[in-house]
């Protein structure tokens, strides 16, 4: 399928970004019958108390050999996996895994975190409360500061833009036509992205600036992916173009970016309170990417993402995930943690906040009222920056969407889809929605 490569609002993304680290998964770039592949590296859990264990579990491909290092140690091969650790210290553990090809200089590595902290600070102690949501209050105590809390039903089109279509130009423009245009969003991707643009959503709302995809309902921003396959959306671009697809969308949705109105610097504190929507097919994302993305003049991965929040398939309702991503064209990588709640308290039922605090090489990440971060990166620390360029000091902007199966969204529930503008067929209209509280964006003072 593809789309009109020529009046959509541009934005650049690659396979298995965003949002997301899809598991904790990077690309070494085209890997051809010769040069070596991590394909996986996962922990069993990512958050546990000290005295617990792990197994950590990898496959590789082409690989001579492969070494530990960080906080293991010694000669690794796909033989040796599932690998069980017994984590007796209270601290974040960085498990590294570098393997090599025929030729010694060509190597590939992967790193995950994992987070033990004491019984008697375990972050559980936060939700012996039953309550409808655990996000961290707004709290304007900082020299810069600004919150959208939505308690107006326009969405301010000062702060954020919609961004429309099934696809992107690699090249701004698509000078070449169709040959610059990537379908899915670069990762197979099923949903049209709708704007309250004329022909560009079935109902669109001029007055508050929403959609039937995106509109904001008592005091809270909604997502609303659809499904409807009885009626589905007509591509604008095939009202006056010959579309070899059919013309029509099954899925539609609605992603919003705030670039060039409202940007994000080092010195930042970011704190979103959302609640994800439920059903395998659902990619629910909060993230970044740097200013000047749209225009052309930063590139994915060399000039980083962001990944603050993100639910994909490989995911329980417990959990969310993490990620920046950063290196190059010919090397990507990534950095993410899993951080889980218990069951009781899922993303799919309850509010959570994440709070990410940005300072000039170092990105923190904090869920719900912790006090301590489940993921922090530091430039000055982490081994991959010692080769990998950090991207992070710069200005980047905020995107909110929810995309449909794809690589990492999985294959959709459509039974728990809304199928229309009102999502009559849901009794929880809100299950299948990603509901936004509020976004806080503050200093660090």
């Amino acid at each position: 399928m593809k789309s009109n490569p020529f009046i959509n609002i541009l934005i650049l993304i690659i396979i298995s970004s965003c949002g997301g680290g899809g598991g904790g998964t990077s690309s070494p770039g085209d890997v051809s019958a010769f040069n070596p592949s991590i394909d996986s590296f996962s922990s069993s859990s990512y958050s546990l108390t000290v005295g617990g264990s792990i197994n950590l579990t990898w496959s590789t491909t082409n690989a001579i050999a492969c070494t530990a290092s960080g906080d293991w140690s010694g000669d690794k091969s796909n033989s040796d996996s599932p690998f069980n650790i017994t984590l007796n210290e209270v601290k974040t553990y960085v498990f590294t895994l570098t393997c090599r090809g025929e030729d010694p200089s060509n190597t590939v590595f992967k790193t995950i975190e994992v987070i033990v902290s004491s019984e008697g600070n375990s972050s559980s102690g936060i939700y012996g409360e039953d309550k409808s949501s655990y996000c961290a209050l707004p709290s304007n105590n900082s020299s810069s500061y600004w919150i959208e809390d939505f308690s107006s039903n326009v969405l301010d089109d000062q702060i954020f833009t919609y961004q429309e279509s099934n696809g992107f130009c690699k090249v701004p423009g698509c000078p070449n036509g169709d040959s610059d245009f990537v379908t899915g969003w670069g990762n197979n991707e099923k949903q049209y992205y709708t704007s309250c643009r004329d022909g560009y959503s079935k109902n669109c709302n001029s007055e508050t600036n929403t959609t039937e995809n995106l509109f904001i309902e008592d005091g809270y921003l909604k997502i609303q992916p659809i499904f409807n396959n009885t009626d589905p959306f007509d591509d604008p671009y095939c009202a006056t173009n010959t579309c070899s697809w059919g013309g029509t969308w099954d899925y539609t949705s609605a992603r919003i970016m705030t670039s060039s109105k409202k940007l994000i610097s080092p010195g930042s504190e970011v704190t979103v309170c959302f609640k994800y929507p439920e059903a395998m097919g659902h990619w629910p994302a909060i993230w970044m990417l740097p200013e000047g993305f749209v225009e052309g003049s930063k590139t994915w991965p060399d000039d980083g993402e962001n990944d603050l929040a993100e639910h994909m398939y490989n995911h329980g309702a417990a959990d969310t995930q993490s990620t920046i991503h950063f290196g190059t064209s010919n090397n990507s990588n990534n950095i993410w943690h899993i951080e889980s709640v218990p069951s009781n308290v899922n993303f799919f039922d309850k509010f959570h906040s994440i709070t990410m605090k940005w300072q000039t090489d170092k990105i923190e990440y904090f869920l719900d009222t912790q006090t301590e971060p489940y993921l922090s990166i530091d430039k000055n620390i982490r081994s991959e920056f010692n080769s990998a360029a950090w991207p992070f000091n710069e200005d980047f902007y905020l995107i909110l969407n929810v995309a449909t199966g794809g690589n990492n969204g999985g294959t959709p529930n459509t039974s728990k889809y809304c199928h229309d503008s009102v999502c009559s067929n849901l009794a929880d209209k809100d299950k299948g929605r990603f509901v936004i509280d509020y976004i806080e964006i503050k200093s660090i003072d």
